[in-house]
């Protein structure tokens, strides 16, 4: 294992920010893997099982049994981590700009084909790769923010599996991926015992998964007759929710990453332990939310991971500050996969995630 701490530049005014990176494997070696947790810099879990994955892909660098190479940042967002608001972690959003920390990512196939836009030789997707790689090191971040960003995607643009690592309020485990390699994302998510896997060609927000896929939809649009694939499996991973950070879990989910990774061919022979669940893939476009219709305490009766039929109740709100009850219910049949933590809610509060298999929606379709 090799650790390298990458500065931040520019960075706070009373002082330097750095990412810490571990490298496991062959420098170079293929196929490659890039793996972050803690992107939301509120969100533990994914920022737990980096660390056990750090701790069991050094077992396996020991034994030899690394085929490629895995780049993994266990804390991605340093400036979230400084961020605090009376007492509590504020790690979602930048609050400078009031910027999702998960959104916005630099397009770099745009910033490529600044530079250069002549049709790639040879091997392209190589080319494609070294092409943005290339497009990023020359880019200049003026703020913090986009100093964390660039740096995140340059080290994930020229890996072939880029693995986000986040959570939800109270969750079954799910990913959300592009609808492409939904099959891909599906086969993760049974290895992982995930609840749901959400695809869509376009989530809307260009959330860092994106950024390292929607290029090469980019490159494709360019160089329409040159059957490009898509150079980079990407997919977020909500582990579960934010209080979900038993270690021993955490020790588990690592252990199914690292048996999916085995059967991807980054790792030599069987190693971990898959879980095997029973999931099938969704359009994200199918996903009802199930909104707050007024302020006031919130009763959750269905859990995540429950199916539910179109018309169930799922909950209750007593509105405030009259106290009358209001029933909150499906509007549509699937799986709930996600639900709000918090018992006083605001009026249009998203309280409930239904996992349905018919798009209802279009649009911009990610919460904020």
């Amino acid at each position: 294992m090799q650790t390298e701490h990458l500065p931040l530049t520019p960075g706070p005014i009373n002082g330097e920010r750095r990412l810490t990176l571990y490298r496991f494997g062959t420098p170079g070696a293929r196929p490659q893997v890039y793996i972050q947790g803690g992107l939301h810099a509120d969100e533990a879990p994914g920022i737990a099982v980096g660390f056990a994955l750090r701790d069991q892909l050094r077992q396996l660098e020991a034994e030899g049994r690394l085929r490629g190479e895995v780049l993994l940042v266990p804390v991605a967002n340093p400036i979230g981590l400084d961020q605090g608001m009376i007492g509590g972690s504020f790690g979602r959003f930048e609050v400078t700009s009031g910027q999702n920390f998960n959104r916005a990512f630099p397009d770099a196939a745009a910033l490529a084909l600044a530079i250069d836009n002549a049709a790639p030789e040879g091997d392209p997707v190589a080319a494609l790769r070294a092409r943005m790689a290339a497009a990023l090191d020359r880019l200049v971040p003026l703020t913090p923010l986009l100093a964390l960003q660039r740096c995140l995607l340059r080290l994930a643009i020229e890996a072939d599996i880029v693995l986000d690592m986040h959570c939800d309020s109270e969750a079954v485990t799910h990913l959300y991926c592009h609808s492409e390699q939904a099959d891909r994302a599906t086969r993760l998510g049974r290895a992982i015992g995930a609840g749901a896997v959400l695809h869509a060609p376009l989530q809307g927000g260009y959330s860092f998964d994106e950024a390292c896929t929607l290029p090469w939809m980019r490159f494709r649009d360019r160089w329409s007759n040159a059957s490009l694939p898509i150079g980079c499996f990407a997919v977020t991973l909500e582990w579960r929710g934010v209080l979900d950070t038993d270690p021993a879990i955490a020790e588990h989910d690592a252990a199914a990453v690292i048996a999916w990774l085995a059967d991807e061919g980054v790792i030599h022979g069987a190693a971990g332990r898959p879980r095997e669940g029973g999931v099938a893939s969704t359009p994200l476009a199918g996903v009802e939310v199930v909104t707050a219709p007024a302020s006031g305490l919130f009763h959750a009766a269905v859990a995540p991971g429950e199916p539910v039929a179109a018309g169930a109740t799922l909950g209750h709100l007593r509105r405030l500050p009259d106290g009358d009850i209001i029933p909150l219910r499906a509007g549509i049949g699937g799986l709930v996969y996600a639900r709000e933590q918090a018992r006083i809610v605001r009026a249009g509060a998203e309280l409930f995630f239904v996992a349905g298999t018919r798009p209802i929606r279009e649009g911009l379709l990610l919460s904020a």
